[in-house]
C-alpha cells in the first residue's frame, strides 16, 4: 500500500516553489496569497471534496489539495476559502459556517497525522459528513518508514492511497476502487 508519504508530498511541494521558506513563513505567505483569491469566493459554490485536516500540516494540505484539483476535483479547505474562521476556538458561528460548507460538498477526505490527533474540529467534521453522505475516506499522512496507526474509529473508513500519481480508495490492500468511481458512489471491490 502506498498511502500518502509525507516526504514525497513535501518533495512535490518544494519542487513547485520558486524559493523555499520555513514552514511558519510559508503558512503566512500562503494565507496572504489565498486571502486574495478568497475574496471572489461564493457561498453558493459546491465542492467534490471537503478536506478535513490540521492547519499544522499546511504544506501537506496545500499539495494534496493541488494534486486533487489537478485530478479534476473541486476541494474545500477552510483556511483557504474561509480564512476569517477561528478554528482554534469551538464556537456556534464557526460550526455553522463549516456545516454549510460540508452541506455543499459531496465527500470528505480526512487527512490524519500526528497533528490531526490534536484537532478540535476534525472528529466533528468526520461524523457530520459520515452521517450526511457516507462518502468519507481517511488519508493517512505517514513518514517513509511508518505504518498507519490512527485512532481505532478511523479503521471503519476506507483509506485514500496515491499510487503512480493516481488516487485510489481502499478498504483493504486487495479491495479498492479509483477515486473517480468512489466519487460516483462505487465502493471498493476485491481484486486478486
Amino acid at each position: 500500500m502506498a498511502l500518502l508519504k509525507k516526504s514525497q508530498l513535501l518533495n512535490v511541494y518544494n519542487n513547485r516553489q520558486a524559493y523555499l521558506i520555513d514552514e511558519a513563513g510559508e503558512r503566512g505567505f500562503a494565507k496572504k496569497k489565498l486571502e486574495e483569491s478568497a475574496k471572489s469566493f461564493s457561498f453558493a459554490e459546491s465542492y467534490d471534496i471537503f478536506l478535513s485536516h490540521s492547519f499544522d500540516d499546511a504544506r501537506v494540505v496545500k499539495i494534496v489539495k493541488e494534486l486533487l484539483e489537478e485530478s479534476g476535483y473541486s476541494v474545500y479547505v477552510d483556511w483557504i476559502e474561509d480564512n476569517h474562521l477561528d478554528r482554534g476556538e469551538v464556537s456556534p458561528e464557526t460550526a455553522a459556517v463549516l456545516r454549510n460548507r460540508m452541506n455543499s460538498c459531496s465527500s470528505l477526505i480526512y487527512l490524519t497525522s500526528p497533528s490531526a490527533e490534536k484537532s478540535l474540529w476534525m472528529p466533528w467534521e468526520l461524523g457530520y459528513m459520515d452521517a450526511k453522505t457516507g462518502r468519507v475516506s481517511v488519508a493517512p499522512i505517514v513518514g517513509d518508514d511508518e505504518q498507519f496507526e490512527g485512532r481505532e474509529y478511523l479503521g471503519m473508513y476506507p483509506y485514500l492511497d496515491l499510487t503512480m500519481d493516481k488516487f485510489y480508495v481502499h478498504k483493504r490492500s486487495n479491495e479498492w476502487v479509483n477515486l473517480d468511481g468512489w466519487m460516483r458512489g462505487e465502493n471498493p471491490k476485491v481484486f486478486k
